[in-house]
């Protein structure tokens, strides 16, 4: 099976034998193996730990951001709806009639602007509810439920402190809960003025 002999020897193409080729494929499998894989090659490719990457690191331990126990897919259209038609949603945790509102914002063209201190008191929730916890969830592309910004109340939870009286903004989410602070609490805190 040589293409022309010379001698005894052999010039021109030579095929190795079949098993020379298995020994060999399984002498490579190993040494790659043994090498840490295909990242032993150093190739390039996406890794999000670098900087400069456009992936948002957010979440507990890396964990997806956006979409957190407040936010099922009824709210998460509710948003949408809001983004749409310049408006925003407040949701009620303990609301059993309509717990997720869309309620209008006044045409940009208006000047006016209206807060969260607004909110609470001209839809009745702090009427209904008395003391209550807020968290306003800012729309935004980076997080699918919105960026969590914390709503501090006073010590008794019926006002809203001035430095986080936010304005709010088309597709903005208020998530209210009625704030469980007892009596006691309340009297401990106003004597030791917290």
């Amino acid at each position: 099976m040589c293409p022309s002999l010379k001698g005894d020897r052999c010039v021109g193409l030579v095929f190795p034998s079949s098993a020379s080729l298995a020994s060999a494929l399984v002498l490579s499998v190993l040494v790659i193996g043994l090498s840490g894989g295909c990242s032993a090659f150093n190739l390039p490719g996406f890794n999000p730990a670098e900087p400069g990457t456009n992936y948002v690191a957010s979440g507990v331990a890396g964990g997806h951001r956006g979409l957190d126990e407040t936010m099922d897919a009824m709210v998460y259209q509710k948003v949408r709806q809001a983004q749409a038609e310049n408006s925003i949603v407040l949701q009620v945790a303990v609301d059993k009639d309509e717990p997720v509102r869309v309620l209008p914002l006044p045409p940009e063209s208006s000047g006016r602007s209206v807060f969260v201190s607004d909110l609470l008191k001209q839809t009745g929730v702090l009427q209904k509810l008395g003391s209550v916890n807020a968290i306003l969830y800012r729309s935004s592309p980076q997080a699918i439920g919105g960026i969590r910004m914390e709503v501090r109340m006073n010590e008794s939870h019926t006002v809203v402190l001035p430095e986080s009286d936010y304005a709010l903004k088309t597709g903005d989410r208020i998530y209210v809960t009625k704030s469980e602070i007892s009596p006691i609490q309340t009297l401990v805190t106003q004597a030791l003025g917290i």
